[in-house]
C-alpha cells in the first residue's frame, strides 16, 4: 500500500508546471525516451541546507535500490527551486507503486521533513521529439543546461513544430550546436508550453557569435521572426546539474 502522507505530498499539486526541465531528455534527450517526468520543487527561505540534506538521504536509499534520477538546480532565475527528472519509455511506466527504500519510519520522518523545507511540488509530464534533437558529443558530461521556455498560442503548436523542424533545426546543425533538444509539455501544465534545452559545458560557451553566425543578418532576423510570431511569452534559464544528489 502507498504511504499516505507520502501520495498527499507527491500528487497534492499535479496542477502546472514551475518549470522545465530537460537533460536527462529535457535534461539529456539524447537516449531515446518517449517522455521524461519531471518534479518541479521550490524550497522555502532559509530551508535550502535542510532540504540539500534530505535530498542527499533520499539520494543514497534511491542509489542503494538501484533506481536513478537526475537533478537539477536554477542559478540563473529562481536559484531556490530544484528539479528532479527520470525518463519514461512509455506512460505506463507509471503504473508501478512507488515503494521508498527506506523503512518505514524512517521514511514517515523523511516525509515530515520533506514537507517542511519545500513551498511548493509540482509534477509534468514531457513529451520528447526525437526529429528535434541534436545529441550532445559522446561521453560529454553534465555540467550546465541553457533552458527555454516558450509558450505557443492557441492553435499554433502544430505550425510552431513545423518551423523548429524545417526552419530552426536546419540552422543550428549547420551552425555545429551539440546536445540541443525540444520537448512539449504534456501533462501537468500548459499543453502549448514547448521547451528547449541546450547543454552547456561551461558559462564560456555562451559567448562567441553563436550558431547563427554563417547567416547573414536578414536571414537570421526573418527566421527568428517566424518563430516569434506564433508566441505568448517565453522565459530563460540556467541550470547547473547536480551530481551529487543524482543517482
Amino acid at each position: 500500500m502507498i504511504n499516505k502522507k507520502y501520495l498527499s505530498v507527491m500528487l497534492g499539486s499535479l496542477l502546472a508546471i514551475a518549470l522545465f526541465l530537460p537533460q536527462s531528455q529535457v535534461l539529456a534527450q539524447d537516449d531515446g525516451a518517449a517522455y521524461t517526468q519531471v518534479r518541479t520543487m521550490v524550497v522555502k527561505g532559509g530551508q535550502i541546507p535542510a532540504y540539500l540534506e534530505l535530498q542527499r538521504q533520499f539520494a543514497r536509499a534511491e542509489k542503494a535500490a538501484g533506481r536513478s534520477r537526475d537533478f537539477w538546480q536554477e542559478i540563473r532565475g529562481d536559484t531556490s527551486t530544484f528539479y528532479a527528472v527520470r525518463s519514461l519509455d512509455q506512460l505506463g511506466d507509471n503504473d508501478a507503486a512507488f515503494q521508498p527504500a527506506m523503512e518505514q519510519d524512517d521514511w514517515d520522518k523523511w516525509i515530515a521533513a520533506f514537507g517542511d523545507t519545500v513551498a511548493s511540488s509540482t509534477y509534468a509530464i514531457l513529451r520528447n521529439y526525437p526529429e528535434l534533437q541534436i545529441p550532445a558529443d559522446e561521453g560529454a558530461e553534465l555540467n550546465m543546461l541553457y533552458l527555454r521556455e516558450r509558450n505557443v498560442a492557441p492553435g499554433k503548436s502544430d505550425e510552431y513544430h513545423d518551423w523548429i523542424q524545417n526552419r530552426l533545426m536546419p540552422a543550428l546543425r549547420k551552425g555545429g550546436i551539440k546536445g540541443f533538444g525540444y520537448s512539449r509539455v504534456a501533462m501537468g501544465g500548459n499543453n502549448n508550453t514547448w521547451i528547449s534545452t541546450t547543454r552547456l559545458e561551461n558559462w564560456s560557451a555562451l559567448d562567441g557569435p553563436g550558431p547563427f553566425a554563417d547567416m547573414n543578418a536578414e536571414e537570421r532576423a526573418e527566421m527568428l521572426a517566424a518563430g516569434a510570431a506564433l508566441l505568448v511569452s517565453s522565459e530563460d534559464r540556467i541550470l547547473r546539474y547536480r551530481a551529487d544528489l543524482s543517482y
